[in-house]
């Protein structure tokens, strides 16, 4: 969190403990009539140098995995590990800066090893979804970078269900915009 936190985000701040999971982590969650089941794979190309694999550590352990037009994370505590709890803030219009939409969710798996970043959060009943999101990083032997996006995710409040096929382009844009970052990203 760079900078002043706005006031929207401190109050959400205050209570974010407060709010139960809407998704285990292992036994899963609820599913609703209509629950989307997504797996990604994409390359994010070469890597010979190992630098673009760090910045992409980085930008993912501080918070900073989606871009700003897209999501923003403002977790309790940097670097982001299990059990952290972050107030996410989505636009509606990706273009503009208001109206915006509020939730909450917490960690699950934040790793790095040499060559794997692992980064996976569930969702609180404070969000408009419900389910869980996984991306894993891998920098291979032959130094190509590859990411790959699982999730899952049903709708969890009255705004989710009324714009649903809004709120699921939101969902699949903000997967496709990290990964359109994280490509553009220079081994300089």
């Amino acid at each position: 969190m760079a900078g002043k936190t706005p006031n929207a985000i401190q109050k959400r701040l205050k209570t974010i403990q407060h709010h139960p999971l809407a998704w285990n982590p292992l036994s899963g969650g609820k599913r609703g009539p209509v629950c989307f089941q997504d797996e990604t794979d994409e390359s994010l190309g070469a890597d010979p140098t190992g630098t673009r694999f760090q910045k992409i550590a980085e930008l993912t352990f501080s918070g900073h995995y989606y871009p700003a037009d897209a999501v923003e994370f403002f977790p309790t505590e940097t670097p982001l590990a299990p059990g952290v709890r972050i107030v996410q803030r989505a636009r509606v219009f990706p273009a503009i800066k208001w109206p915006v939409a509020y939730s909450i969710v917490e960690i699950y798996v934040a790793n790095q090893t040499a060559g794997t970043i692992e980064i996976g959060y569930v969702t609180t009943k404070r969000h408009h979804g419900r389910g869980i999101w996984t991306a894993t990083i891998t920098r291979h032997p032959d130094h190509e970078l590859t990411i790959r996006v699982v999730s899952t995710a049903c709708p969890n409040s009255f705004l989710f269900w009324i714009g649903l096929p809004w709120a699921r382009h939101l969902q699949v844009r903000a997967k496709w915009r990290a990964i359109q970052e994280f490509r553009k990203i220079t081994g300089e």
